[in-house]
């Protein structure tokens, strides 16, 4: 057999490109994304190191599509948040904590996704289509609470929100809360109790 057949038998692995991605994605999860190298990522699958340049251009390429996996599970976990029957105001709590069990399990991802390269200084047209999707999923929920504020009300209420959600993620995988939460509570009450808080807050009338 020629030198470059066997080069190249790797290259058609079948479903390189997801043994890739899943390969990344596990790395990105244990260690975060800043070690990740396609050169070890090939290293990790088994293949030569050009293998993985069939399905990526290049390192930010990669991480680009992990994130958007990552933005797939948040999708994902939205959609099932805000398909019940129940009120718009369950419905934004669920969507708040689905938010925030992500935001946990996934502590390295979520940074991929929001703090990293790929949102530098500006973030990516693709990453931004999932977060206006996040946005509006919460909107509606909003419009449905609260039909009769105007547009810019409901607006500044959900800019409200999304700072307290994403704030309290950002703080909790930092552990800088850790020291502050109540000794006879879980972090799930918390977190909880927390998030109804801020849904209260946003959905409460104006009183004058």
């Amino acid at each position: 057999m020629s030198a470059d057949l066997t080069e190249r038998r790797p290259y058609h692995r079948e479903d390189l490109r997801r043994e890739l991605l899943e390969a990344a994605l596990g790395y990105v999860r244990d260690h975060g994304h800043h070690g990740l190298s396609v050169r070890t990522l090939a290293q990790a699958v088994g293949v030569s190191p050009g293998a993985p340049y069939h399905h990526f251009k290049d390192r930010r390429d990669l991480l680009l599509a992990i994130a958007l996996h990552g933005y797939s599970e948040l999708g994902a976990a939205a959609t099932r948040a805000s398909s019940s029957r129940a009120t718009a105001k369950e419905k934004l709590l669920a969507l708040c904590l689905s938010f925030i069990a992500f935001a946990q399990a996934n502590p390295r991802l979520l940074q991929l996704m929001y703090e990293s390269e790929l949102t530098s200084p500006m973030a990516d047209p693709a990453l931004l289509a999932h977060q206006h999707a996040g946005r509006y999923a919460l909107q509606a929920q909003l419009d449905a609470a609260l039909p009769s504020l105007s547009e810019d009300a409901r607006t500044l209420r959900l800019l409200a929100l999304w700072s307290t959600v994403y704030g309290f993620a950002a703080l909790r995988n930092k552990h800088l809360i850790d020291p502050f939460e109540p000794a006879d509570s879980t972090p799930d009450a918390v977190a909880r109790g927390t998030m109804i808080l801020a849904v209260e807050a946003a959905v409460s009338l104006p009183t004058t």
